[in-house]
């Protein structure tokens, strides 16, 4: 077998690896904000309509009511009264509903991992295209695969490994001279990640040029046109869905872009993302500036105009996100991980350079330390932070909703925040977002929805208890919570019965799931049908 062939079955390897690992350990619930409205959404779509009707919402007779009856990942229809919807681009719920159409509920978490696995095989692929040394491409593979952003990431039903998988396919394509079914990944990347449209104009400038010097302008439009072609398609589709659902084509699910970006971010983001990038990838990964400052150093690219495809692609991606309103957590680097296929590429790129002209006799054994102890390095920190454990902590959202719906009646009502959008799903009870609530109104919140026949409850995670009593024990009987949870799960989940504060009740235990971290059994009745009885 050469080199070449073992290399793919090497990358083809650990591409299943990447799979495996996403569906063995990866979160397989709807939980939190992003899982929860990716996943729901789907089922809308599937429906017929990302708009929810909510009869709840009009006889509410509280200030801000429609916004306290939207869950988590959701917002008030700012033009049809009474409805909610959806906060995220529809491109990885279409997805998702594709994978529920082929393999049932839990189809909608099988696009992470199967994602994952095509991020490290395009990642082979564009370095293969790229460089002459298919060890480049491998060691690149693997640093990929071994990124704790990416595999934290591989674990979460969000967009960040999918939109990387497409962008990713884009440019492979685009360097194979296929400019339609290139257009068709950029559609499909434009679709999950709208504010990334700009790396589009980066692969259709490098096929212009490209095509232009081997067949003149005028041969080279034509193929332009076609790689356009799906871009376009993406833009004007998420143009009409944006001024459909939120009433103008440039406002997104999050807002307008003034609410999203502004100049001042721009210090806080850089010194964060920079910080992070050091912490979790080491400050090797700037081997990969090499390329654009020395390129003499590195292995010469086998396609022209390199240095503008992959700087480009790398400072779209930086600039979308040094402006953007800055998170403060380590796994925020996620936003930039479609730029890791390309940084891992040049790294590898640089290592493999340094070592062949200082470790010349000893160049497959450096080599392979190096790359091997920068992928230790990477599974380390993954595990360090919990990577593995995501999929043993989500399973903490089916257990309450299991718990809530074998002991509430099926009309009642749960104030919650985290759990706002799970119950829905594996509960299919309504739920009302307490923190959107008006302070003042607790009460007689509680008092209106017994007078209609619908007992209220209230679950809270963690520090959610103490924020309850601090938002509404001053002004409200009912958020003193003096009186023992009716259940608890682990000592951190406590579900609470404002129609029944006896202070001698003993808690009920809310039993865990044990066994395998896959939980995504199909509710019942999905997507649920809200409406006032």
């Amino acid at each position: 077998m050469n080199s070449d062939r073992a290399c793919a079955v090497a990358v083809g390897l650990l591409a299943l690896a990447v799979l495996c690992a996403g569906i063995r350990w990866g979160a397989m619930v709807a939980g939190g904000a992003d899982s929860y409205g990716y996943v729901s959404q789907a089922g809308y779509w599937r429906r017929g309509s990302v708009v929810v009707q909510e009869d709840v919402i009009r006889p509410s007779p509280w200030p801000g009511a429609p916004l306290t009856w939207a869950p988590l990942g959701y917002r008030p229809s700012p033009n049809r009264p009474g409805a909610i919807v959806p906060l995220y681009a529809p491109g990885l719920p279409l997805l998702m509903a594709l994978g529920q159409l082929m393999a049932g509920f839990c189809g909608a978490f099988l696009v992470v991992p199967l994602c994952g696995a095509l991020t490290i095989w395009c990642t082979w692929l564009l370095g293969r295209r790229v460089f002459d040394a298919p060890g480049i491409a491998l060691w690149a593979a693997g640093l990929v695969a071994t990124s704790p952003v990416f595999l934290y990431q591989l674990m979460n039903a969000m967009s960040d490994v999918p939109v990387t998988a497409a962008w990713t396919l884009a440019m492979v394509l685009t360097l194979s001279r296929r400019p339609l079914t290139a257009g068709l990944a950029m559609c499909a990347a434009i679709a999950i990640r709208p504010n990334l449209v700009p790396l589009a104009g980066v692969l259709i400038a490098w096929t212009v040029l490209v095509e232009t010097r081997e067949r003149g302008l005028r041969e080279a439009m034509p193929a332009a046109a076609r790689a356009a072609l799906g871009a376009a398609v993406s833009v004007i589709g998420i143009a009409i869905f944006n001024a459909r659902v939120y009433e103008s084509a440039l406002t997104s699910g999050y807002g307008t872009t003034a609410d999203l970006y502004a100049l001042g971010f721009f210090v806080t983001d850089i010194r964060q993302f920079a910080a992070w990038m050091a912490a979790v990838e080491t400050p090797v990964v700037l081997l990969a500036g090499v390329f654009f400052v020395a390129p003499g150093l590195l292995p010469p690219a086998r396609v022209p105009f390199a240095r503008l495809l992959f700087g480009g692609s790398l400072l779209v991606v930086l600039l979308s996100y040094l402006f953007y309103r800055p998170f403060d957590a380590w796994w925020y680097l996620r936003f930039l991980l479609p730029m890791w296929p390309v940084m891992m590429l040049l790294t590898a790129a640089a290592l493999e350079a340094i070592v062949s002209r200082w470790l010349r006799h000893a160049y497959v054994f450096a080599l392979t330390a190096a790359v091997a102890f920068f992928a230790w390095h990477g599974l380390h920190v993954a595990v360090d932070r919990r990577a593995f454990d995501l999929g043993r902590g989500e399973r903490r959202y089916v257990d309450v909703a299991r718990f809530v719906a074998a002991h509430t009646d099926p009309d009642a009502v749960i104030l919650s925040v985290q759990h706002s959008g799970s119950l829905r799903i594996y509960a299919d009870r309504l739920t009302l977002r307490y923190d959107a609530l008006d302070p003042l109104w607790l009460d007689r919140t509680v008092a209106y929805l017994e007078s209609i026949g619908r007992r209220p409850y209230y679950v809270l995670d963690g520090g959610e208890v103490e924020a309850f009593r601090r938002r509404f024990g001053g002004a409200n009987r009912s958020g003193t919570l003096d009186w023992p949870p009716m259940a608890t799960l682990g000592g951190t989940i406590s579900v609470y019965d404002p129609g029944n504060r006896r202070p001698d009740a003993s808690p009920l235990a809310i039993a865990g799931t044990r066994g395998t971290h896959l939980i995504c059994d199909a509710p019942q009745s999905w997507p649920p049908v809200l409406r006032m009885k």
